[in-house]
């Protein structure tokens, strides 16, 4: 065989071509032993990353809020009332785990002429997991005497973990008011808010 100066390589004898297929072929069929070992160290693993990744979608957060309120004049009547509009939010919650969280920037509290008022923030979770007043947060506030009035401000938050089964809920927050003794009390919420986060 001639051999070309300078060129590396040359001189060496040229494997005929169904040689050169034969070791195509071999390494294919070492690939094809190889692969499903490799597939099944590793599929396990990938596997797993896959419930984690699912895992993490289904963790979601979600606030809603209203705009500040004044609730008025409130009844004499020694019953809790609702004011201002709901807030609701509907999620889905695949893990069966969730923390909900209610509350407002500020509640000032009017207890009126000789009376008493609460202020409240609480909600409900469908399906009879949460009714309104099983988790609250409120600020009191009480006339000294029958002649005077008296204000007091403090901001509400309440949050619960609750499990329930899998499955979409409406979780719906709610400002609501006591009044006792007076009929000029009254409660002004400031950015009132609802959250819910899906946990695993």
């Amino acid at each position: 065989m001639p051999v070309v100066p300078g060129v590396p390589g040359a001189g060496l004898p040229v494997a005929p071509m169904d040689a050169l297929a034969r070791r195509i072929q071999e390494v294919e069929r070492r690939l094809d032993e190889f692969l499903p070992a490799v597939m099944a160290a590793v599929g396990p693993a990938i596997s797993d990353l896959q419930t984690q990744q699912n895992d993490l979608q289904a963790r979601v957060s979600q606030t809603a809020t209203i705009a500040s309120f004044n609730t008025g004049s409130l009844p004499n009547d020694n019953t809790f009332h609702t004011y201002g509009a709901s807030i609701p939010i509907t999620i889905a919650v695949p893990t069966g785990k969730l923390v909900v969280g209610v509350g407002c920037g500020q509640a000032t509290v009017n207890s009126g002429t000789g009376g008493a008022v609460v202020g409240e923030a609480t909600f409900t979770i469908s399906g009879g997991y949460a009714n309104l007043g099983d988790v609250y947060a409120r600020d009191y506030v009480t006339s000294v005497d029958s002649t005077s009035s008296l204000a007091g401000g403090s901001s509400l938050f309440v949050q619960q973990a609750f499990s329930v089964t899998p499955g979409t809920y409406t979780i719906t927050g709610q400002m609501m008011a006591w009044a006792s003794g007076a009929t000029d009390g009254s409660v002004q919420f400031s950015n009132p808010f609802l959250t819910v986060q899906v946990t695993g």
